[in-house]
This record gives C-alpha cells, sequence and structure tokens, in this order.
C-alpha cells in the first residue's frame, strides 16, 4: 500500500473497512535523562482514505502504550481522518474531519465534534497537532514508506518494525458528543447553595451552606444549559461523556491519566480563569502609593496580565504543565499550555489593556444596578438622565468588545448576587446577542453569591434564547458595525473614584483631573449620541493600528 518516498503517495481506497493496512511500530527514547517517558511505545497505522468535498483525506490510528510489549492495553487509541497523513511531512497541516478516541482503561470510545461545523473538534492545547500528534524529524530517513525517526510528546519516536496491520474495521460503538465551544455557560465552583434562596445580607452578611453537585444535579443543569463545569475528580465520571467541558486538576483520586485525558476535547484542562489583573494591582500596596500617571496603570496592567497569563502558577496557562512534573510526568521538551484562560475582572474599562498583554479574554463581573449607573453617569456629563437597562449593559459591552476585538480575542459577562435580578435575564441574552462567548455564574461569598435556582433560570433562558436566534459563529470573521469611540493609548474610561492615580488631585481641580474629566464627558457624551442614534458601537484605543470594521471612527481626546 505504501509507495514512493512518503506516506502522501498512497492510493486512494474505501473507508468502508475490512482492509489489510499497514502497521508501523516505534519505541520512545526519553528527552529526559534517566527518567522513562510515560509512553513507552507507539503503534501508527495507516488507514484507508476517503473523498470529502471532492478532496481525498486520510484515516490513521495511533496507539499509545505504557509498556513496551504489544501485548500491553493502550492508554489511549486516536483515530481520526485529516487532510493530510501527519507521518507524510515535517510540515503537513493536519485540517481534522473526525476525531474519534478510546479509552481501554474506563472503556470509553467517544467521538468529539463542533456543534456549529460538524466536523471534528480536537482538544484546544496550544500547539495540539505539533505535540500530540507524531512528525517525522527534519533528518529523518524512510523505511517502507514510514519515517525512522519522529517528535512526539516532548520525547523522539525511533521505528522499529513495519507490517501489516489488522483489518480496519469502523467503530461503531463511539459515543458523539456534539459540543458548543461558541458559548460556555458555567460557575467555578463544583458546589451549590443549599438553601435554595437569597439569604437577607442586612444588617450582617450572611453566607450560604454549601453542598457538592450530585448526579441527578448534572443532569438538571445539563438541562438547563450549561455546559461548561469545574469538578473534583470523584465527579469527573458524572460529567466527561456528556456534551459539556469541563476542568480539574492534575491530582486526587482519580488523578489525570496523562496523556490519555489530554486527547479528551472535552478538558479544557485545570484554570477557568485570570483572577482580575486589574483590581489587584489596584489594591497591591507595591503599586497604588506610587502609581502617578494613567500611561503607569494601562502599562501596568499589561504587563502584570502578561506576567500571570504566562505563568505556572494557579491563574496561568502552563498550570497544567507545572502540576504534572510535580506528580511526574516525564513531558521531555514539551511545553503544555492551556490557552483558553479570559480574565474574570471588575473593571471592563481595561479590557483592551489586558488583551494587548497577551489575555486570552476577559468575562466581567456583572453587578448590574440602574441608579447606581446613572449617578456615575451624572458625576461627569454634569446632567441626570434616566438609561435604560439596555443602555447600561451596551456601555459595558461595549468595552468589553472593543477592548477583544483588535486582538481576535473572546468577551463575556458574569452573574454577581449585587446584579439587580430584573436585569439578569437581559444581560445573558443581550451578551450573546452581541457575541459573548462566556456567560457564568459567581457561586459563593454571601451577597456575591447567585443561588442555585437562579443560576438554573437564567441559563434555561440563555438557551432558550440562543435556539430562537442563532447567531454567525464567533470564530469567523467579525462582523462590520456602525461606530468606534476611540480613546487616546494610554487612558481609560472609568466610572470609579481612581484614587489611586496620583497625578489628580482628590478636589478634582489640577490640570490632571480636568483633562480626565473632559475625556469622560466627551466619551460619554459619544456614547449618548450613539444609544440615541440606535447605533452599534464598540469603544476601544488608538494604539497607532489601523481600526478596520466599523462604518464610523469617532475619536475623543483630552484637550482644551
Amino acid at each position: 500500500m505504501l509507495a514512493g518516498s512518503t506516506l502522501a503517495n498512497e492510493p486512494a481506497t474505501s473507508s468502508r473497512g475490512g482492509e489489510t493496512l499497514r502497521r508501523a511500530r516505534y519505541l520512545v527514547l526519553t528527552t529526559q535523562q534517566g527518567t522513562p517517558s510515560p509512553v513507552a511505545a507507539v503503534d501508527f497505522v495507516c488507514g484507508p482514505t476517503e473523498g470529502v468535498r471532492g478532496g481525498r483525506q486520510y484515516w490513521w490510528q495511533l496507539e499509545l502504550r505504557g509498556q513496551a510489549e504489544q501485548s500491553a492495553t493502550p492508554l489511549c487509541v486516536l483515530r481520526a481522518l485529516t487532510t493530510a497523513n501527519p507521518l507524510a511531512s515535517r510540515e503537513a497541516r493536519l485540517g481534522f474531519a473526525r476525531y474519534i478516541v478510546r479509552f481501554p482503561e474506563v472503556g470509553e470510545t467517544i467521538e468529539y465534534r463542533d456543534r456549529h461545523s460538524g466536523r471534528a473538534l480536537r482538544p484546544a492545547w496550544q500547539d495540539f497537532e505539533r505535540h500530540f500528534v507524531p512528525h517525522p524529524v527534519a533528518s529523518s530517513r524512510r523505511r517502507e514508506g514510514f519515517p525512522e525517526t519522529c517528535d512526539f510528546l516532548g520525547h523522539v519516536l525511533t521505528l522499529v518494525h513495519v507490517g501489516n496491520a489488522e483489518v480496519w474495521e469502523p467503530w461503531t460503538e463511539a459515543q458523539v458528543l456534539v459540543l458548543d465551544r461558541e458559548l460556555l455557560v458555567g460557575t467555578g465552583r463544583n458546589f451549590k447553595d443549599q438553601e435554595g434562596r437569597r439569604l437577607p445580607q442586612q444588617p450582617q452578611p450572611q453566607n450560604y451552606t454549601y453542598i457538592p453537585f450530585t448526579e441527578s444535579d448534572y443532569a438538571v443543569m445539563f438541562d438547563a444549559g450549561i455546559n461548561l463545569f469545574t469538578v473534583s475528580p470523584a465527579q469527573e465520571a458524572l460529567v466527561r461523556t456528556r456534551p459539556v467541558f469541563y476542568l480539574r486538576g492534575a491530582g486526587g483520586q482519580p488523578p489525570l491519566r496523562y496523556p490519555a485525558d489530554l486527547y479528551r476535547a472535552n478538558y479544557l484542562g485545570p484554570v477557568m480563569f485570570m483572577d482580575e489583573p486589574s483590581i489587584l494591582m489596584v489594591g497591591d500596596k507595591l503599586v497604588h502609593d506610587t502609581l502617578r500617571h494613567f500611561s503607569d496603570a494601562a502599562a501596568l496592567i499589561e504587563q502584570r496580565t502578561r506576567a500571570t497569563y504566562l505563568s505556572d502558577g494557579s491563574y496561568g496557562a502552563f498550570h497544567l504543565e507545572k502540576s504534572l512534573r510535580n506528580q511526574g510526568a516525564n513531558l521531555g521538551t514539551m511545553r503544555l499550555m492551556q490557552p483558553d484562560v479570559p480574565s474574570w475582572e471588575t473593571m471592563f474599562e481595561t479590557t483592551f489593556y489586558q488583551m494587548r498583554g497577551g489575555g486570552s479574554g476577559l468575562v466581567h463581573e456583572g453587578r448590574y444596578q440602574l441608579p447606581e449607573f446613572d449617578r456615575a453617569i451624572a458625576r461627569f456629563t454634569g446632567h441626570e438622565r434616566k438609561h435604560t437597562a439596555r443602555e447600561l449593559l451596551l456601555y459595558h459591552y461595549a468595552f468589553l468588545r472593543g477592548g477583544t476585538r483588535p486582538f481576535g480575542k473572546h468577551w463575556g459577562t458574569a452573574i454577581y448576587g449585587q446584579c439587580d435580578t430584573n436585569i439578569a435575564a437581559l444581560a445573558v441574552t443581550l451578551a450573546y446577542d452581541q457575541g459573548a462567548r462566556y456567560v457564568w455564574f459567581w457561586t459563593s461569598d454571601h451577597d456575591h453569591h447567585v443561588p442555585w435556582p437562579e443560576q438554573l433560570t437564567l441559563a434555561r433562558t440563555l438557551k432558550e434564547h440562543a435556539q430562537s436566534h442563532p447567531r454567525p459563529s464567533i470564530f469567523g470573521p467579525a462582523p462590520k458595525r456602525d461606530t468606534a469611540i476611540v480613546i487616546p493609548d494610554g487612558y481609560f474610561l472609568s466610572l470609579e473614584n481612581l484614587w489611586w492615580v496620583r497625578a489628580m488631585d482628590k478636589e478634582g481641580t489640577n490640570a490632571a483631573s480636568r483633562a480626565y474629566q473632559r475625556l469622560m464627558r466627551r466619551g460619554i457624551e459619544a456614547v449618548h449620541r450613539c444609544l440615541d442614534r440606535g447605533e452599534d458601537f464598540d469603544v476601544t484605543v488608538d494604539d497607532g493600528h489601523p481600526i478596520r470594521g466599523y462604518r464610523r471612527i469617532l475619536r475623543v481626546d483630552d484637550r482644551e
């Protein structure tokens, strides 16, 4: 079956099964001195080809074993249909049409599909194809069409045998999970309140009694449309074979099975979010007594976001890598990155700078209250305006959209206990309409907590709204909008008391204070004009790059 110098020259065959195919067996050479790889042997089976949309695609199978013996039960078996054979060349780019994984230890065979495209959904690890699928090294020669040496999981594969494989048969028992990665609805906890109602928070704050989610609770949440779960190791089995995404740490009982569980396309990693870089900066005594200028704050928010996101700490994209290494897993030269770790942040007006710092997205802590919003606006405009709930939300979402769009990132809102319950339903449905990827709920901490029945009601409301209002893919080209309100680089428009920007005086009368007040007034006036005209608008920052995708650019500044 293997002709020519590369696997790309295979003759076309049917995908109906019943064919004898070729198997290459590799042993793993560890790249870490004195430490064995968690995978001892890798078998690669070249499957049949299949005609898809007028082109030819390739079935292949990857078997990972913890022991070198062929008789050892695989840790997992990946079967995929892709636009290229990964062993054909080092530069082969794989477009996955099908992605199916068998986990023999737990008796699961699962096919993962994207709800919107209908095509394969593969795991979201950074450089998944490069790390989790073997590729020939540049210097490798070939034997019977197979590369003699490959890179894989941070280690090196050496070819030891080429022969006939067993007959290729379809995996008819595979369970199909259709997953929606474009709307992630959930909470950051694996428990609910026992009370099932709001507790009075006056005259003294009261905390709730929290109890872990049970199997029946998960069934209720699945039905409500919640599809993102933080779970304990004991709860994992209740969600991993359902069409939902989940997060868990590497430790506990049972521990994460490396590398097998990282082939699950619905396992996102251990980190749900990065804890608000801007608020933590404001609360840092090493900063807020010294920081003077708006540009100081913008630069520091950017760099703190980058430092946290690229770290291996509890909020970092490399946290899973550190956890696995601490448990003795040999990752070799592989850098294991969980790229989707959005910031969960109160200061929505700093979205642009967090994204410029490399953040993957931002979820706003939604404590939406109209009287408070009206008073904050009036402090800068000098006159009262009774905003609608929709206007309040559009104001906030304009900063989230305008801050993420230039970087191709995503945003969302999180409903908190302090959010007006009359606004919460509109907040989640309007966020969806405006292009949000994340709709979350805060669980725990006194008045911050949203009782579980309210979370379910909001999730059901969003589910019904999304079903009756389909939207274009948020991973496609960004839609053209009416207006971009653009402020100078280094500034942000905040409705809060910026006491920590020391260039401004407490009385608000010095030059820096007056300049900021002019900028805020002009920015709010621009927002009001857009609202009154019914325009679709964002608020963004002029960093010198072209601002595209808007019919009108409206710049505001602080000049006299």
